[in-house]
């Protein structure tokens, strides 16, 4: 956790205690506090996340941590909520309610930062691969912020009035996380918040500077795959099946062009595939292709119309909603 960590979670300090009264703490009070409780407590516990990080909804032993962080604050905690998702209320008086959210789990990345305390962790995914595991999008600081922020609040009651729900988020990276904890009545249980309040850490930032925009900050994210059947042959011999391969590539190069032709230029959208596979051996065409798609978008009309222009573009497809976005099964034109 470092400057540009500690800024960000006075400023989310500032923040909510100003949502909750009218008379905000001292900025430099909160600043330092802030510093005073890094060092002395949660350096340690943002070098435990960063060398324990677990992937998406199997983020067991990181809830029970933050269940047991938040706990010590002094909130009332419940946990599996949307399956590993953690919700910690802090209840101080007639107010609003505001949500803070962070988000807890890893990437299936190996960490090459050369940090001497650098992750190694490793696990088995739910598909049943194992995976090194790295903190590398910085949800790491993001649960140790909301740590530190619960910490400081519950010291600073005096100066605020209302409710806080702390939403510790699973499978940020999958994308339906979110969808998990709303599923499993989110605010029917907790409370509908009147004001939410995140923060996402950055590199290209300078260190210490904070960035904010009254418009949209971040877009939209869906996960697609799509699977290509194909009929298996000799790699000799390609007239005697039919290629998967060579009709994913097609379609790689074909989502491009729902971006350059079939959305309107001033409306930003991103399809990137992140994953390619089929097959085992150099001379066998495969009998099947599974891309993996990310899909960005700022409007919800954009995104409704992107997605349904990559399910059209496969050919004669079929379609099934799964928690981190949807499935497409893509044949090849007859």
């Amino acid at each position: 956790m470092n400057a540009i960590s500690k800024a960000v979670l006075a400023a989310a300090l500032c923040s909510t205690a100003w949502m909750a009264s009218p008379a905000m703490a001292a900025p430099d009070a909160i600043a330092q506090a802030v510093e005073a409780d890094y060092e002395a407590y949660l350096d340690d516990l943002f070098l435990h996340f960063h060398r324990n990080p677990e992937l998406s909804f199997l983020e067991t032993r990181t809830a029970a941590r933050m269940a047991a962080e938040l706990r010590a604050a002094g909130l009332e905690v419940t946990e599996g909520v949307g399956g590993t998702g953690v919700v910690g209320m802090l209840r101080n008086g007639e107010g609003p309610l505001i949500l803070l959210r962070a988000d807890m789990d890893g990437l299936p990345v190996p960490e090459k930062s050369g940090l001497e305390y650098a992750s190694t962790a490793r696990q088995v995914g739910q598909d049943g691969v194992e995976y090194p595991v790295m903190h590398a999008c910085g949800h790491d600081t993001h649960i140790t912020s909301m740590v530190g922020t619960a910490r400081r609040l519950v010291a600073m009651k005096d100066q605020w009035r209302g409710t806080l729900m702390f939403v510790v988020q699973p499978a940020e990276e999958r994308v339906g996380g979110a969808k998990a904890m709303i599923e499993d009545e989110l605010y029917e249980r907790f409370g509908k918040p009147d004001y939410a309040l995140a923060f996402h850490v950055s590199s290209v930032l300078p260190t210490g500077m904070v960035s904010a925009s009254e418009g949209i900050q971040y877009s939209s994210a869906d996960s697609v795959d799509i699977v290509v059947p194909g009929i298996g042959a000799h790699g000799a011999s390609p007239h005697a099946g039919r290629d998967p391969v060579y009709i994913g590539s097609q379609i790689v190069t074909a989502l491009q062009s729902i971006v350059s032709r079939e959305t309107m230029p001033l409306d930003p959208v991103v399809i990137t595939v992140g994953s390619f596979h089929s097959g085992t051996k150099h001379n066998i065409i495969s009998d099947r292709a599974d891309l993996q798609l990310t899909v960005r978008a700022n409007d919800e009309k954009v995104r409704a119309a992107t997605l349904a222009a990559i399910e059209a573009g496969c050919g004669q497809c079929r379609a099934r909603a799964r928690p981190a976005g949807r499935h497409v099964a893509a044949r090849d034109r007859e």
